[in-house]
């Protein structure tokens, strides 16, 4: 395989710290595997004793298929290949008898999570979504910052903040009570282990002679550390400081400079080639984002043709916008012979797309929408796996409230209601008190003879998963009846069929994991379930559509793909850079986040905006983003430049209102 001289150097620097800088499009992949390769190859060192670090799970599988291309599968069947959550779950379950809970805890996603906030949180709270949503992300911001939740109540000052404090005292306690994990706790508490115990410490550090970590400038603060306590000192990191477009979910860019002061004698090397996009959108791409600050500096170049002009569309509304697009989609089509699925549309916001679609519906054109909505959230899916996590774990009293009454029991939220109070005061998990002969001081004999019945029915799906764990999912499908249930509420024919289907992919996929395969062990049905609820909270679900359609995403989503031709939609003020970074002085990621939709180009350009947009039923006049205007001038091909010069003209007229309203101001 032919590498360049950066990917050569990067690839054989394997002695101390290592960082690669690589830009979009180098061949950071490549380096990767190579680097693997050469660790196993020339370097003699037991795969068992490499781990590579992903973002997805995705990701980790595709490692692993390309590795076993190079590598003989015994070679690599034991070397940890997996995201930063799924390592920090492997050290719990190996250093168990260590931590204060059992090994058959159950993971809680999002849902869960606002489920027990609700419950928690006082009546004003209570059926507010957005503020329960607040408190679940601040819960998540002193996790990753290891704050416990008395360090909370002591750096607590308002009685607003107190009371946060005291919900995410409840929301720790009630975890504890039930051994349930959530997603941060699968990094809190493996780092905070590896710093208090030396020994543990040790033992890891021993075990990962060499680590690789991938897309580095997406890792958060706890992350960071994680990766500082798992470390010999013998690592590569890979990363763009450029493509850090996920600081809502805590990803820290400054993560990069933090490694010279951690580590002084890191090696930095740069991955500068871009073998993906023309010429024009690179010099386009390197003149946009130099307007940002670098803690480290690079500049991509290729030595693929110049390219065309980089085209800037402008259209009269956004339905006159898609129009355009679409028209120029038609015509490439037609006359240059070009695929549907060479052309992507990229916009800020979902809420972009509708009039995409409805205009390339009216001119029949085939396109696929990427959207995250994982399979592991779809209502069956969740069903089921709360099934099979109430026989993992008795105790978990959420999945015993979603599939109590699934199907229908008759059991009423009133019952649970007394069910759950009652449960509280007693101290014990819902299926306990379910068993208890004090059920009868708060229930009628009717409810409880039905609730009883659950509790058996619970008991045998236990006993047959110990003993055919393989046929469990078919048997607790048969014995409530799931599918004639799911006749019955759905009721439309189509999403009977594709729920139904659903069901057949986890079954198949439950017994090809219980199995195991050339690449992956036999897993135990408590590790599956782990796993399956992992995959519904961090699996990025984007993929390039093989089928000939136009691909429509957001600018998050298109990151890791590439298209000859992109078109980056909605390019005016307020939309991108949206109005809350510019409220909030948050350009940078904006802009690198148009940098990233850039770079995703390989031969054509376009950028579109509308001068008018309906908002809440007002017509408002759009200025163009301040984002093109940081483009080379020589390599843009407006359509109106009348249209230009007006757009100009109103953003010099808007800056000197700003600079004599700041006058005023002062005065």
């Amino acid at each position: 395989m032919s590498l360049n001289i950066s990917q050569k150097k990067a690839i054989e620097l394997i002695n101390g710290p290592c960082l690669i800088l690589a830009g979009a499009g180098s061949g950071k992949t490549k380096v990767i595997i190579n680097k693997i390769i050469y660790l196993i190859d020339h370097c003699q060192i037991n795969p068992n004793n490499i781990t590579a670090v992903t973002f997805t799970n995705k990701a980790a599988r595709e490692m692993r298929i390309r590795l076993s291309k190079h590598l003989n599968i015994s070679k690599i069947k034991n070397m940890i290949i997996s995201t930063f959550h799924s390592l920090g779950l492997k050290i719990i379950k190996k250093e168990i008898n260590s931590l204060k809970f059992t090994e058959n805890f159950t993971l809680f996603d999002e849902k869960d999570q606002i489920m027990l906030l609700k419950k928690i949180c006082k009546k004003d709270l209570k059926h507010d979504i957005k503020s329960l949503k607040k408190i679940n992300f601040m819960i998540s911001c002193w996790k990753n910052r290891f704050l416990t939740p008395l360090d909370v109540k002591l750096l607590a000052k308002s009685d607003i903040e107190k009371n946060y404090a005291s919900i995410y005292d409840e929301y720790h306690h009630y975890l504890c009570e039930l051994n349930i994990l959530d997603f941060n706790d699968l990094i809190c508490i493996p780092t905070l282990l590896l710093k208090k115990n030396i020994k543990i410490q040790n033992y890891w550090q021993k075990k990962i002679s060499y680590l690789l970590v991938d897309e580095y400038q997406d890792t958060n603060n706890s992350q960071y550390e994680f990766f500082k306590t798992l470390t010999n000192n013998n690592f590569t990191l890979v990363g763009d400081d450029d493509q850090s477009i996920y600081s809502w979910r805590g990803a820290n860019p400054k993560n990069i400079f933090l490694l010279n002061k951690d580590f002084p004698n890191i090696k930095i090397i740069k991955m500068e080639h871009n073998y993906r996009s023309s010429g024009r959108i690179l010099k386009a791409a390197n003149s946009l984002i130099s307007h940002n600050i670098h803690f480290l500096n690079k500049k991509l170049f290729s030595k693929l043709k110049y390219g065309k002009h980089i085209n800037i569309i402008i259209g009269k509304n956004e339905e006159n916008e898609a129009e355009k697009i679409a028209n120029i989609i038609i015509f490439q089509h037609i006359i240059k012979k070009n695929k549907y699925q060479d052309y992507a549309i990229l916009y800020r916001g979902n809420y972009q797309s509708r009039i995409i679609e409805k205009i390339l519906i009216k001119k029949n054109i085939p396109y696929n929408i990427s959207e995250n909505s994982s399979f592991f959230s779809r209502l069956e899916i969740k069903d089921l796996l709360s099934y099979l996590r109430i026989i993992i774990n008795p105790h978990d009293n959420y999945a015993f409230i979603r599939i109590v009454n699934t199907p229908s029991r008759k059991i009423g939220k009133i019952t649970l209601n007394k069910l759950e109070q009652f449960a509280k005061k007693q101290n014990k998990s819902l299926f306990q008190l379910s068993n208890d002969e004090e059920i009868k001081n708060i229930l009628k004999e009717k409810t409880i003879t039905k609730i009883k019945k659950f509790i058996l029915l619970i008991k045998s799906f236990v006993k047959s998963s110990n003993i055919e764990p393989y046929n469990i999912i078919d048997k607790i499908i048969n014995d409530i009846k799931y599918k004639e249930w799911l006749i019955k509420i759905l009721e439309e024919p189509d999403k009977i069929q594709m729920s139904i289907n659903n069901i057949k992919i986890l079954s198949k996929w439950f017994k090809s994991m219980l199995k195991g395969n050339e690449f992956d062990k036999p897993m135990s049905l408590s590790q599956i379930v782990i796993q399956m609820t992992l995959r519904d909270i961090s699996e990025e679900n984007t993929k390039k559509d093989e089928k000939d359609q136009v691909q429509l995403m957001t600018l998050h989503a298109s990151k890791g793909l590439e298209f000859s031709s992109v078109f980056i939609v909605g390019m005016c003020e307020g939309i991108l850079p949206n109005q809350k970074s510019i409220n909030e002085n948050k350009i940078e990621e904006e802009r690198r986040l148009t940098y990233v939709g850039m770079t995703r180009a390989k031969k054509q350009l376009f950028f579109t905006y509308s001068s008018n947009r309906m908002q809440y039923g007002q017509k408002l006049n759009m200025l163009p983003s301040r984002f093109l205007l940081e483009l080379p001038k020589e390599d843009l091909q407006w359509e109106n430049d009348i249209l230009l010069k007006k757009s100009l003209k109103n953003t010099e007229k808007n800056k000197l209102k700003i600079q004599n309203l700041k006058k005023i101001l002062k005065k």
